[in-house]
């Protein structure tokens, strides 16, 4: 990890929230400077990030304290990385980025990024860190998990990766999709009221 100024995001999309930009941008300077490539904010550098975090486990081994700190910003890069590459927004109810979930607006769905950042670093969900559960409505979880259930199994550092993370919400959000169509549900837009609203009820 280096202590100087990360790059800015600077790109063609909406900016990310303050509270993620620096983080994220910090994930992208770890990664350069460990490994020598640029992130760019798509899924298709995703395995270089993964690569990354195959050496950072060995330094967290060493120096623990580092695991919330790194889970933040590699959880933000990769909320970042979701927000572009699906119809999705930030939604932070707290001044600390581990408590936010990426959600989606044309589908009731979300996910704590900085949850997956933990699984990912510790190759499980043992950790202190918040749930990576996918955020469902009731009647809906059952379809995902059915689709979900046809994935074929991989070796557990695979599993965990953010490039099988993104492979999963983008079938999750494929699969509701499909069936809003098959019901002829007209077009919905879910907004940061709707997630709060929902959330609080225990989703």
């Amino acid at each position: 990890m280096r202590d100087d100024d990360p790059a800015p995001l600077d790109d063609e999309h909406e900016p990310p929230p303050e509270l993620v930009a620096p983080l994220a941008a910090s994930c992208i300077d770890y990664v350069r400077s460990a490994v020598g490539v640029e992130l760019d904010l798509t899924g298709d550098t995703l395995p270089v990030l993964d690569h990354y975090l195959a050496g950072a486990r060995g330094e967290i081994e060493a120096r623990p304290e580092l695991l919330p700190l790194l889970a933040r910003a590699v959880g933000a890069y990769f909320g970042e990385v979701v927000r572009r590459d699906m119809d999705a927004f930030w939604y932070l109810p707290a001044e600390d980025v581990a408590g936010g979930r990426i959600c989606f607006a044309r589908v009731f769905l979300a996910v704590s990024p900085v949850a997956a950042a933990y699984d990912a670093l510790c190759l499980g969900t043992n950790h202190d860190g918040p749930s990576s559960e996918l955020v469902l409505l009731p009647h809906e979880r059952q379809l995902v998990f059915q689709r979900l259930a046809l994935l074929p199994e991989v070796a557990e550092e695979e599993y965990y990766s953010f490039s099988t993370r993104l492979e999963v919400l983008q079938i999750a959000n494929e699969a509701l999709l499909a069936e809003m169509h098959r019901a002829e549900v007209g077009s919905t837009l879910y907004d940061a009221a709707d997630y709060a609203s929902e959330l609080e009820r225990g989703v």
